[in-house]
């Protein structure tokens, strides 16, 4: 048996194959709150059902539930993860993460059941360590009882989408923390690296364009914005739609610019055959004509672009695929 477990900087998803061939998939949010443990509160968590950990004198709400408080209470909720990796400021966040990961690996199957977990590439923007991110996840997975093996997230896109193009495309992941890039040539990595702008960085800025906080705009978006025409929707958060579109904008541009940037380096050159699909995956692509914007945006830098793009190719299920293609390199092995 083997799952395949995506780490991502806003959800941990995990899939699984049935003895009957069906993949499953398990998700929760990557958030929590901490609040007083008063009788009032306990009460209210416990008619609710929501998820929450008690010790001593708080309370930790964890996944989706510490969304819905937070946006109440109008503060920001706490992330085990920052920009793709676990976050150095968080003390809380590999207890956290535990919890959480447990809830969606369950029990291993028989004898150190095989995990292929998600990892981000090396940043070319920003100091950041994956080796020690990489290490902690493993530290967690395998004191379940697993066996865990890294693998990078972009590549795991191409698994999942590209068995009819011989697993050779270019392929992003538009995560909350970070955009991975994988360049693959019939399963081999010619080319990896992230970004640290994605979800988050659209949150933050969006929200210091227009004062407010990063949690109202997540909530905005995943209301649903249409970057061809944020004027659709509630009146009262046109502002906020429009800031969202421009860091839309900005984020695109940003990641074709660090793809001609790593092609530059060193004067290298990756020699493919033909023109090869470019596979968009992530959650923050779920927008509203997000692949249509996207080639508006990438047909502006075509001629500069260092790779022939045959298409532009939302992967079949953006917010899963990750784990999915972690799933199907776990059962190959």
């Amino acid at each position: 048996m083997a799952l395949g477990v995506d780490i991502g900087t806003a959800f941990l998803v995990a899939a699984r194959q049935d003895s009957s061939g069906q993949v499953s998939i398990d998700s929760v949010r990557d958030a929590f709150l901490d609040i007083e443990a008063d009788p009032t509160v306990l009460n209210m968590l416990k008619m609710s059902n929501m998820s929450y950990v008690q010790e001593g004198d708080l309370v930790y709400i964890v996944g989706e539930p510490a969304l819905s408080v937070a946006n109440l209470k109008k503060i920001e909720v706490r992330r085990p993860l920052s920009q793709g990796v676990i976050s150095a400021g968080e003390r809380d966040g590999e207890r956290m993460l535990a919890i959480l990961l447990k809830s969606i690996l369950k029990e291993p199957v028989g004898d150190r059941e095989n995990v292929y977990y998600s990892v981000p590439a090396k940043s070319i923007d920003k100091e950041m360590d994956v080796i020690y991110h990489e290490a902690i996840f493993k530290k967690i997975i395998e004191s379940f009882g697993f066996r865990a093996t890294a693998m990078n997230e972009a590549a795991a896109i191409v698994y999942a989408n590209c068995a009819k193009d011989g697993f050779t495309a270019l392929s992003s992941s538009f995560g909350a923390g970070m955009v991975n890039t994988a360049l693959l040539y019939q399963t081999m990595i010619g080319m990896e690296f992230s970004v640290s702008r994605a979800g988050d960085f659209i949150d933050l800025s969006a929200a210091r364009a227009v004062g407010t906080t990063a949690t109202r705009i997540m909530a905005v978006k995943e209301r649903g914005v249409d970057l061809l025409n944020p004027m659709d929707g509630d009146p009262k958060y046109v502002r906020e739609r429009e800031a969202i579109v421009v860091y839309y904008r900005n984020l695109i541009h940003y990641v074709i610019d660090g793809i001609k940037k790593e092609f530059k380096k060193g004067d290298s050159k990756i020699e493919l055959p033909n023109e090869i699909p470019w596979v968009i995956s992530g959650g923050t692509t779920l927008a509203k004509n997000f692949i249509k914007f996207f080639e508006q945006e990438f047909e502006k830098e075509r001629a500069t672009f260092p790779l022939n793009i045959s298409e532009i190719r939302h992967a079949a299920d953006p917010l899963n695929d990750v784990a999915k293609g972690l799933l199907i390199a776990a059962m190959n092995e």
